[in-house]
């Protein structure tokens, strides 16, 4: 035997022994199981709403909204565009928790689901009652199938070929090409490699087809005049619009973790498109930045304006399986604002000034018919925005930098940059005059 009196052995640590012998049941039982439960059923309500394309604002909002209701005292979230942070207290008790998205995919449908279900969050709700909902609505597949999204795109970038004033033989060669690119880009995807490789390819494909298209018309006796100035319409379809839109209201909201990482995302997006443009174009001898002159006088220009711009919102909306009625009210507020953004430019109201005006009143539109939809507010606004968002001025100015043509870089990149800018700064603004949270700092 020992003596007892003996000083324990060199390296002993009687505790940590101690710590090890417990079983993986009596460790649980040193844990808050309930405030876990709580603390995973926030994050994963978070998780869904910033992977189905949420701006940061709105997440860390409907993440409040369920803290409150199922009994979580105080929340302090840090949201990036992958990735979220939360740090979650009740009583003396605290926990941080660090969630990462690795398939982010816009998804309007879910989108309208998870705000309708913050709305109805009440006190008292239990984190088993909200993972049940929560189940439900991550079960729910998506709305449209492939082949109605690939129609959407080919609608929506058929529709930008007669905004860039476009005839018909570019209607429909830019629609064939869209929705063969769309495909590619589906199909791509399935196979989980980069993704910035799989805009590159959809957007060579678009290119290609656009550019056969064309030559088939010609080659049967209906050539188009204007090919060259609606061939960066057949690849819009690849314009990162809900990284873009959400990017620039996260910085509106100084929520920079998150609207710098969209925004970086969203050019690198545009420069792997723009690389594709500028490659076909070099090949093909294409001149990518040359404009058209509109090929109808008023008051048909406005009517083709409007048309357009209600089918291009709806193909867009289409493509991120927004809800019917509120695809419907979004392409509706888009074709009036963008048909009155162009009758301003054609005034000579400067691009940005228009693009502003344009944005403000969809906004105020958003706000309007928001509630009565049970929509949430984005998926409004950003497919109505989408269609004045100048992709072909981007891509004409980064093949002008890689084609050393520096005048047309700079005049379309600055074009560019302002024309988005603007758009941000009128959805602001209409946030700001009808959304009290708005109007106040951000929390961190």
């Amino acid at each position: 035997m020992s003596d007892p009196s003996e000083p324990p052995a060199a390296g002993r640590d009687d505790g940590a022994d101690a710590d090890a012998k417990l079983s993986d049941t009596q460790e649980l039982r040193l844990e808050p199981v309930q405030f876990i439960a709580r603390t995973d059923a926030v994050m994963r309500l978070g998780s869904l709403m910033l992977g189905a394309g949420a701006s940061a604002a709105r997440v860390r909002d409907s993440m409040e909204r369920a803290a409150h209701a199922i009994g979580i005292d105080e929340l302090h979230t840090r949201i990036g565009m992958t990735d979220i942070v939360a740090t979650t207290g009740r009583g003396q008790m605290f926990r941080t928790r660090v969630a990462e998205i690795r398939r982010a995919a816009v998804d309007a449908d879910r989108l309208t689901a998870l705000k309708r279900l913050t709305n109805r969050l009440h006190a008292g709700l239990t984190p088993a009652a909200l993972q049940r909902e929560l189940d439900a609505v991550e079960a729910k597949p998506r709305r449209f199938p492939d082949s109605v999204r690939v129609l959407g795109a080919a609608l929506a970038c058929a529709a930008f070929a007669l905004l860039n004033n476009g005839g018909w033989q570019e209607f429909a060669a830019v629609g064939v090409a869209a929705g063969i690119g769309q495909l590619v880009r589906i199909r791509l995807a399935r196979l989980r490699t980069n993704e910035f490789l799989v805009v590159f390819l959809a957007a060579m494909a678009a290119l290609l087809v656009y550019l056969g298209v064309a030559a088939l018309l010609a080659a049967v006796g209906v050539p188009g005049g204007q090919h060259d100035a609606a061939v960066t319409s057949a690849v819009l379809f690849l314009v990162p619009g809900f990284p873009l839109v959400t990017g620039a209201l996260d910085l509106a909201r100084l929520d920079l973790n998150a609207g710098i990482a969209r925004v970086a995302y969203a050019t690198l997006i545009l420069l792997a498109t723009g690389t594709a443009v500028w490659g076909v174009a070099t090949v093909f001898h294409a001149t990518v930045t040359q404009t058209a002159s509109p090929l109808f006088d008023e008051p048909l220009l406005s009517v083709v304006r409007l048309l357009a711009g209600f089918v291009g919102v709806l193909g867009f909306a289409v493509l991120f399986d927004t809800p019917p009625a509120i695809a419907l009210t979004a392409a509706a507020l888009g074709a009036v604002a963008n048909t009155g953004r162009l009758a301003m430019v054609d005034a000579d109201v400067t691009p940005p000034l228009a693009a502003v005006a344009a944005a403000l009143a969809v906004g105020l539109g958003a706000y309007l018919f928001g509630d009565r939809l049970r929509a949430a507010r984005v998926t409004l606004t950003v497919p109505a925005v989408l269609i004045m968002v100048p992709g072909a001025a981007a891509y004409r100015a980064i093949t002008g930098v890689i084609s050393g043509d520096t005048l047309a870089a700079i005049q379309n990149g600055f074009t560019a940059v302002f024309v988005v800018v603007a758009l941000a700064i009128g959805l602001t603004v209409a946030r700001v005059l009808t959304e009290r949270e708005w109007s106040r700092p951000t929390r961190g």
